[in-house]
């Protein structure tokens, strides 16, 4: 019986994946299974950003707690809840590509869009970053807190807003 090297073994998977390229059909199923991956992971890494904006609001709410000031909680709580709520959105999006025996198909220039739109929620993301940093550390500065609060609000409204822009797209293809 022949036994197959380390080595080998990586240059034997690559020549069973090019043999089922010569089947009519499998690259391109390969090649969309690969995309449809890449949509997932980069969807999952924006819901694990989101939840982790999240925490740290949590974290000063357990802060205001401790320090017995309870009248911004709801308010934190709010924040706290909507990113939870965007995370999950996100995590459970449809995956902008149907499965190669669904009736309705997404070519692979549209499923491009829309990595390229996922890629831009990732940079809406960013923008989230800094005015939930700056609310959490401002939760106890009496002066502070009512501006920082408007600015999360102001960018979780235009994420919303993103977010439903990507359901419109996903819905038209």
């Amino acid at each position: 019986m022949a036994t197959i090297e380390p080595g080998e073994a990586s240059g034997w998977a690559e020549g069973l994946e090019r043999l089922a390229r010569l089947i009519p059909g499998v690259g391109r199923y390969q090649d969309r299974e690969g995309l449809r991956e890449t949509d997932k992971r980069v969807r999952v890494h924006l819901a694990d950003l989101l939840a982790e904006l999240s925490r740290m609001v949590e974290g000063s709410e357990r802060g205001l707690t401790e320090a017995k000031r309870l009248d911004r909680l709801p308010a934190l709580d709010r924040v706290a809840r909507l990113l939870n709520t965007l995370a999950d959105r996100i995590r459970f999006a449809g995956y902008g590509f149907a499965g190669v025996f669904d009736i309705h198909k997404i070519r692979e220039r549209e499923l491009a869009a829309m990595h390229r739109f996922d890629l831009g929620l990732l940079e809406a993301v960013s923008r989230l970053r800094e005015p939930v940093r700056a609310l959490a550390e401002k939760a106890t500065d009496d002066a502070a807190f009512p501006q920082a609060l408007q600015a999360v609000e102001t960018e979780l409204q235009e994420f919303e807003r993103t977010l439903g822009e990507r359901d419109r797209l996903l819905r038209g293809l």
